[in-house]
């Protein structure tokens, strides 16, 4: 996601870049964003050629509109970002009076930058607008050329005041994010006993089979067990893969029923594993030098929150509080994170390397006590008490 200034961090990486791509076929060529009625270069820059952005349209993308906000999990309610899509004019401008193909190298310099690489890449963004934290949007911003009718060019241009030679490119998708805070409700402490529900797993004879990993929700260092059956069909392993942190992360087992009875099996998980969504497949090495692995079983990885609790953190003049967290595993970037202070989620401000001590800025929190969650990858620290009965009263933090 991004904030209010990635407007201006598209147009200044799209300068940047297509400076680069003209100064190859017209060293000495400017390239400007401004209104095209106040492009007025030099008799020097007119001379070598000028390139000029204007931002002239902005439009709602409509199917990321409708879609459910990023990290926003059942039962919870989340502001969806504001999604974008930029319309820009590219105009050349050649010596005026002169038989002269400067325009057209411009344009055509322009054009092929942006044919070879469509995105704006986040080494880009951050180097050519660091006011902005558009590069630690998810999603890419592509630039491709737009569909434009010859009747809204003749629009266009009777607006602005008479015809240059020009292109049309649309950015998209830029995403705000929202200001107001969502909600997120505290998890729900009892609920009914046997509400799994139904499973069918066709399976071919002699596979095997993984049907659950228990518990659902574990942290770095402790057991998993995995259930099924087949496992005694040759030497099992436990393979686990993170759709960011990547893998295979392999586990050995231990078998915790007697040959050809083989049920479960028992691993534990590495500490440097990171926190979030994990799958995990058995993997049966056969007497005859194959595999046999089972469907992907998935199962969450929390992270722990190893600061001292419950915190304590004071508002300033502001009314803004400043939360630093210690956790463990290690958050990576790319991967989301937020500090759930009672139902009011807090992301983490941004950080460019693997860390494990975060900081979050609660704008106009009220003085009290409020139960902490820290949340990575829509995965929560634990915030129970081991009798399971009530929250945890020392995962908490004291707003004075």
């Amino acid at each position: 996601m991004s904030d209010a200034l990635a407007l201006a961090a598209v147009t200044e990486t799209l300068r940047v870049v297509l400076d680069t791509a003209v100064q190859k076929v017209a060293p000495g060529a400017k390239v400007m964003a401004r209104h095209p009625e106040y492009v007025t270069p030099t008799a020097a820059q007119a001379k070598k050629g000028v390139l000029n952005l204007f931002l002239h349209r902005t439009a709602v993308d409509p199917a990321w509109r409708n879609s459910d906000p990023d990290g926003a999990r059942p039962g919870e309610s989340r502001h969806p970002a504001l999604p974008l899509v930029l319309h820009y004019l590219f105009t050349a401008h050649a010596p005026p009076g002169e038989d002269s193909t400067v325009a057209e190298r411009l344009l055509g310099a322009a054009m092929a930058a942006l044919h070879e690489r469509p995105e704006l890449h986040a080494d880009d963004i951050k180097g050519a607008a660091g006011f902005s934290d558009l590069h630690l949007q998810q999603e890419p911003v592509k630039v491709t050329p737009s569909m434009t009718t010859a009747d809204e060019w003749c629009r266009l241009w009777s607006a602005l005041g008479g015809y240059r030679l020009s292109v049309g490119y649309e950015a998209r998708v830029v995403l705000i994010d929202a200001i107001a805070p969502g909600r997120a409700p505290l998890p729900v402490l009892r609920r009914g006993p046997a509400d799994t529900g139904p499973s069918a797993l066709p399976t071919p004879a002699g596979w095997p089979v993984l049907r659950a990993v228990l518990p659902s929700v574990a942290v770095p260092g402790s057991d998993i067990v995995v259930s099924g059956s087949g496992f005694d069909g040759g030497t099992p392993s436990l393979r686990l893969t993170h759709p960011l942190l990547g893998g295979p992360v392999v586990l050995p087992v231990t078998t915790m029923s007697e040959p050809g009875t083989a049920t479960s099996l028992r691993a534990t998980l590495d500490e440097a594993l990171g926190a979030g969504q994990w799958s995990a497949v058995v993997v049966l090495a056969t007497p005859d030098g194959g595999e046999r692995t089972t469907a992907p079983g998935r199962f969450l990885i929390a992270p722990r929150i190893t600061s001292a609790l419950p915190m304590t953190a004071a508002r300033n003049k502001s009314g803004v509080a400043v939360l630093d967290v210690e956790c463990v595993p290690a958050v990576h970037p790319g991967q989301r994170v937020e500090l759930l202070v009672a139902d009011r989620p807090v992301p983490a401000e941004p950080f460019a390397q693997v860390t494990g001590r975060l900081r979050f800025r609660l704008p106009a929190g009220s003085p009290g006590r409020y139960l902490l969650r820290l949340r990575v990858d829509g995965v929560d620290s634990p915030s129970i008490a081991a009798d399971a009965g009530r929250f945890d009263p020392d995962a908490a933090v004291v707003i004075t």
